[in-house]
This record gives structure tokens, C-alpha cells and sequence, in this order.
């Protein structure tokens, strides 16, 4: 019986194949997809809950290795070709990248654009050119920086590229509720979108707060009433400024202060993207 494995291709995609033979992690294979050949890399076997999109046709040899990079090399000069087709169209789009297939039958156009855009003439212009199939691929920005690498602010290599083959969902609740500055570079990773890792910590803020009373709610605490004027969430502590002038902010647990007066809680009605 055939296993499912996941490869990952030269176009960072993550895909299911069928393999009739044993294959580890970390090896490189030759895959084949609708009659064209592409390179990749396994990352995980034995996944029986995906359809295959193809079929893994050999573990790759010295050879196929040697052609993927010779088929690599190519990728800045093709890139050039089809940005000056693409301007002399007239079309409003950002190329990504241009990759040919392992076995040079296929060209594959990535790119970004703001707009659907008539890419007919194209095709038929770099069909002509390289003389082989032409895919156009719109991918998102978060695609492209999947593709291109890099390092988040946190200084490790991006989750998207290492790890995260879905990107998650995320608001600008998960940083409001976190206490993150709502200023792009703060919140926005390198493809211009909301930090993915925004997800990573938000159900812990959140169990964390719902133990908590709203900020600007009245308080009486062990040094008298005040208000609440920011959560210390992850140490689980509330900060009240007194109505006592002379006495500084300080901070309680939720079992040192009562509430008097509850405020609003601004981030209870909040829906997620």
C-alpha cells in the first residue's frame, strides 16, 4: 500500500504525494504532478488523511540534483525576460519569481497583484519565448515572503518558512489584547500583514483576562478605593491608582481588590478576522 508523504517543492509549497517506496525525512525526490516533473523535499511520511496530488517518482540521484540546480540558475535571467513582457503589456502586477520545472517542460510565473489581471496575451507571448507550458500563479504577500525568506523581528528565521504551512488568522484584538503598540512595525511582519505569531499566545491572554475585572473599573483595595488603570497580565496582577494622590500606582492579585463600579469591557464584543 502506498504511503502519503509531504514534499516540499522549489516553490515552497507543501504537497501530498503517493509513495510506493520507503523514504526518510530530509530526502530529496523527484515528484510527478499532471505529466511534469518537479524536485522536493520530504518533510513528513505516513500523512493518510491528505489526497495525493501526485505521485513521488524516484529518490532523486547525483543527476537530478545537478539538473535542479542547473534549472535554479535560470531563475534570474527567465525572471527578467518575462518582467520586460510584462511591461511591454502594460500589466499591473509584481513578479515573484520564475521557476521551470525539473524536467523543462513547464515555466511557472509567480506573482502579486492588487487587481485580477488579463494575463491571455502573456501566456501566449512566453509560451513562444521559453517553448514550453506557462502557469501563472497569483500568490498572496504573505506567499511571497514565504517564498523569499527572512527574519521576523524576534530575530529567528520566519515561521512561515520554517514551520507554518497555513498561515493563521489574526487581529488587531490579539495585540490589543496582548499589550503590543498598534504601530506597524510593531504588529506587521515583513510582508506588510499582521504578525502570524500574534496567535501564538492570545487563548493564554485571554483565559487570563476573563479572571480579570475591565480596566477603569472602581476597586476597593487593601490601601483603599481606586481605579483600575492597567492589567499586568502576565503576572497576573491588577493595577490600581488610588484615590489617595500621595500613594503610587500599585499592583494587586485578583484576590486583594473587589470590584465596586465595573467598567465597560472594550474587548468583549470584539469579533476576529
Amino acid at each position: 500500500m502506498a504511503d502519503i508523504v509531504n514534499v516540499r517543492l522549489n516553490d515552497v509549497r507543501l504537497l501530498p504525494f503517493s509513495c510506493s517506496f520507503s523514504v526518510e525525512r530530509g530526502n530529496n525526490v523527484v515528484v510527478e504532478i499532471d505529466g511534469i516533473n518537479e524536485f522536493g523535499t520530504v518533510e513528513t511520511v505516513g500523512n493518510e488523511q491528505s489526497q495525493a496530488v501526485g505521485n513521488v517518482v524516484r529518490i532523486a540521484t547525483t543527476n537530478d540534483i545537478e539538473q535542479n540546480k542547473r534549472m535554479l540558475s535560470f531563475q534570474d535571467a527567465d525572471t527578467e525576460k518575462v518582467r520586460t513582457r510584462v511591461n511591454e503589456l502594460g500589466l499591473v502586477l509584481k513578479l515573484v519569481a520564475v521557476l521551470r520545472s525539473l524536467d523543462s517542460k513547464k515555466i511557472l510565473v509567480m506573482y502579486t497583484a492588487d487587481d485580477r489581471v488579463d494575463f491571455r496575451q502573456l501566456v501566449k507571448d512566453l509560451a513562444g519565448i521559453f517553448k514550453m507550458r506557462v502557469e501563472m500563479r497569483q500568490i498572496s504577500e504573505r506567499d511571497e515572503a514565504k517564498f523569499h525568506g527572512g527574519c521576523g523581528a524576534c530575530g529567528q528565521i520566519l515561521c512561515c518558512r520554517r514551520f507554518l504551512n497555513i498561515p493563521r488568522q489574526t487581529s488587531i484584538k490579539m495585540a490589543k489584547v496582548q499589550g503590543i503598540a498598534l504601530t506597524p512595525n510593531k504588529v506587521n511582519g515583513v510582508c506588510g500583514k499582521l504578525m502570524c505569531c500574534l496567535q501564538y499566545e492570545y487563548s493564554q491572554y485571554r483565559e487570563i483576562m476573563a479572571k480579570m475585572p475591565p480596566i477603569n473599573s472602581i476597586v476597593e483595595t487593601p490601601h483603599g478605593k481606586g481605579t483600575i488603570a492597567y492589567l499586568d497580565l502576565l503576572g497576573e496582577k491588577i493595577a490600581v491608582k488610588l484615590d489617595d494622590a500621595t500613594k503610587p500606582i500599585t499592583k494587586y492579585t485578583i484576590d486583594e481588590v473587589k470590584v465596586l463600579v465595573a467598567a465597560k469591557d472594550e474587548n468583549a464584543d470584539d469579533g476576529e478576522e
